[in-house]
This record gives C-alpha cells, structure tokens and sequence, in this order.
C-alpha cells in the first residue's frame, strides 16, 4: 500500500506594489509548488485602495525545495502566512534566503498559525 504524499500548505497573502508582490511570488514559485501558474500575474485593480494578491505553496516535505532567491525590491512588501506551525515555520525561514525578513506580527491557534511578516531586500541587493 503506497501512502499518500503529504502536502503542507501556506496561504500567502501579499500587499504592496504590483511589480513587488509579482518579484515575490515568483521567487517563491521557483523554490515551491503553488496554486498559480508561473505566467499568472499580479495586477494593479486601482480605485485607490491596498490591493491583496493571494497564493498557496506546498512546502512539504522538508529538504524538497530550493532557496528563495535573492529578490530585489523596490518597496517593502507586507505578507501574511497561514497553515500548520512547521509549514508557517518552514516557509517563514525560507523567505530569509532571499529578503531581508521583519516578524510583525504572530498568532498561533489550535494547529494553524498566522505570520505576518515585512520583506525587503537584502542588504546586498
């Protein structure tokens, strides 16, 4: 009997500009599985207010995936994860191989935690 692989997903939410949030999701993109496809990309809807871009990255199994590239940023970008503590966890370290990485803001729940996170980029960007 083949057991079924495990999947751990993070729900990413992304605000800042569009050029920003499309640099971001595309470095996570070459390092995770996602819900979006690589020519799938963010646009501005205006009516001046923050717009919210969205994906989902299977981060399991551990070891898997790649780093996440250094990424040059014009802006910060503001993101929020969500899912299980090691997936949030696992993703969360990930993000600091390519961005300079502030924790705003932590929520843990019964099995899932919520992360929001400031990206920049790297001093040496």
């Amino acid at each position: 009997m083949k057991v079924a692989d495990k999947h751990e997903e993070v729900s990413v939410q992304l605000t800042g500009s569009p050029q920003d949030a499309d640099a971001v999701f595309g470095a996570l993109l070459a390092a995770y599985p996602c819900d979006r496809a690589a020519e799938e990309h963010v646009h501005d809807v205006g009516h001046g207010h923050p717009t919210v871009w969205s994906a989902t990255y299977d981060v399991a199994p551990a070891g898997t995936a790649g780093p996440v590239a250094a990424t040059t940023l014009g802006a910060p970008v503001a993101a929020e994860l969500s899912g299980s503590y090691p997936a949030v966890d696992r993703l969360a370290e990930a993000l600091t191989s390519g961005f300079a990485v502030e924790v705003e803001h932590a929520v843990s729940g019964d099995g899932e935690k919520q992360l929001r996170l400031l990206l920049r980029s790297t001093p040496a960007n």
